[in-house]
């Protein structure tokens, strides 16, 4: 007869097995560091509640401006369109097959985005950036238009077997490198998550993902000409699948010149590789290094971007209209070869995607999103010339280490602790005993490092946060 021991074993035994496992991909997919930041600012929240101003962040990348006016116009318009006794009759309005009726705005829009906002857009991409009647997806953010490019650009196995690769360049964006992860595998590719490899394989090169250096924020190129050879088959195709880039860079804060990018588009052009250009930083160019001068090459456009059939272009609504609680970004496709193009191709394809994560991007989101459009770039401009002040304060600050990196685009700069020194412990004690938050580098595969971004906090504010900055940064080194 079985004892009350073995029975309790059995049961045991039988819980565990009959436990349903969780995905390896997620499991080693790096952590959310914003989420893990707040976590600690709220866990010293207590011991800053007498200081008036509290703790101040430098971490998460934001504005400290509120939308356009136009964008909370639009809304208004839109909600008084739906709140008369009319309202009721219809459920989708007169237009509702094409999702351009205001009077909808309960209902789905096509899954490529609310009419009105892409017809906008159209218009924008092509004076801003030049170009010329793209293919256009609204997405929930430009988090979920890199989704939507790795789901549908990576393979399982290609025509080798191979898992598809795509390279991002250290240091990294940790959500791109967090969606090829739990996408597409990615096991041990840097940050506080990565698990060490069974296998012994290098793991910056392990499944889905190749890191590529980089030089004060440069990426570089000879690497990647290098890596692309080697993946190269004689069949034509190449192991490499896509290339990421961010410019502005985050985290790096380096904004890399038109020529620059021009010579990675020709690149990736030459083996047949996709260029997805992450542009969510456009307006924040610092030193407009991006803005070529009108020597005949391209139009002389505000912050030019590349029509050809292997680039995508990623933009976003959250920084420079400070939209990000509304989650609107967009991925745009060439259209210059016509249907039968790679570009034409990878939109239809793209929209099974669409389709299967979001539908559609919230439709009152894009309505707001379009009166934000009607504010213009200049308004962007002007609020961005408020960063100024608090960009020098943080460079100044960020001055006493051994080397910075960034500052002439996005908003961040990059800095080098000491030899030895833990970035996360650092970044802990910069909010317990100073009151200041930043992000680790290791989250951004660059250990040892620190992220700071002086666009969420108003000039005076944003000078005070640099003073603390400082005062911790010279105390916290020089302790050791």
């Amino acid at each position: 007869m079985a004892s009350d021991a073995d029975a309790d074993a059995d049961g045991a035994a039988v819980e565990s097995r009959s436990a349903p496992p969780i995905s390896s991909r997620t499991r080693t997919t790096l952590d959310p560091c914003v989420v893990l930041m707040k976590r600690i600012v709220s866990k010293h929240a207590d011991e800053w509640a007498d200081d008036p101003r509290g703790i101040f962040s430098l971490a998460q990348g934001v504005v400290h401006w509120r939308p356009p006016p136009s964008a909370y116009e639009a809304l208004r318009s839109a909600v008084a369109e739906n709140v008369g006794p009319e309202s009721s009759e219809g459920g989708y309005g007169t237009d509702g097959a094409t999702g351009g009726d205001g009077r909808a705005m309960h209902a789905y829009c096509p899954d490529e985005g609310y009419p009105p906002l892409l017809s906008a857009l159209k218009d924008k991409l092509e004076k801003e950036n030049g170009l010329r009647d793209p293919h256009v997806v609204v997405t929930s953010g430009a988090n979920q238009a890199y989704v939507n490019c790795v789901l549908t650009l990576l393979d399982e196995s290609d025509e080798r077997g191979n898992v598809s690769k795509c390279v991002v360049f250290e240091p990294y964006y940790f959500n791109h490198v967090m969606a090829v992860q739990s996408a597409r595998g990615g096991n041990g590719c840097g940050g506080v998550a990565a698990a060490p490899s069974p296998s012994g394989i290098d793991a910056k090169s392990v499944e889905g993902l190749l890191v590529g250096p980089t030089t004060k924020g440069v990426p570089d190129l000879t690497w990647l000409r290098s890596q692309l050879e080697t993946h190269k088959y004689d069949t034509g195709g190449n192991g490499i699948r896509m290339v990421t880039l961010v410019n502005p860079g985050n985290p790096t804060g380096v904004s890399l010149p038109y020529r620059f990018l021009e010579e990675i588009m020709r690149l990736t052009k030459e083996y047949g590789v996709w260029l997805v250009m992450d542009n969510t930083y456009e307006h924040f160019d610092v030193r407009s290094k991006n803005k070529l001068p009108n020597d005949g090459d391209v139009r002389n456009v505000e912050y030019p971007c590349f029509d050809e059939e292997h680039v995508i272009n990623i933009f976003s609504f959250s920084k420079g209209y400070a939209m990000a609680g509304f989650r609107v970004g967009y991925v745009v496709l060439s259209s210059k070869e016509g249907k039968s193009g790679r570009g034409a191709e990878c939109y239809r394809e793209m929209l099974k995607v669409q389709d299967t994560i979001a539908i559609c991007a919230s439709r009152i989101s894009q309505m707001a999103a379009l009166g934000a459009l009607e504010a213009g770039r200049e308004w962007v401009y002007d609020r961005v010339r408020t960063l100024e002040e608090g960009r020098k304060a943080i460079l100044d600050a960020m001055g006493g280490l051994e080397e910075i990196v960034g500052g002439d685009g996005a908003m961040y700069v990059m800095g080098k602790l000491p030899d030895g020194a833990d970035d996360q412990e650092f970044a802990s004690a910069l909010v317990e005993k100073y009151g200041v938050a930043v992000i680790p580098g290791s989250f951004c595969g660059l250990p040892g490092w620190i992220r700071v971004c002086y666009s969420n906090l108003p000039p005076e504010d944003c000078k005070v946060a640099a003073a603390r900055l400082r005062e911790g940064i010279l105390e916290l080194t020089a302790a050791g």
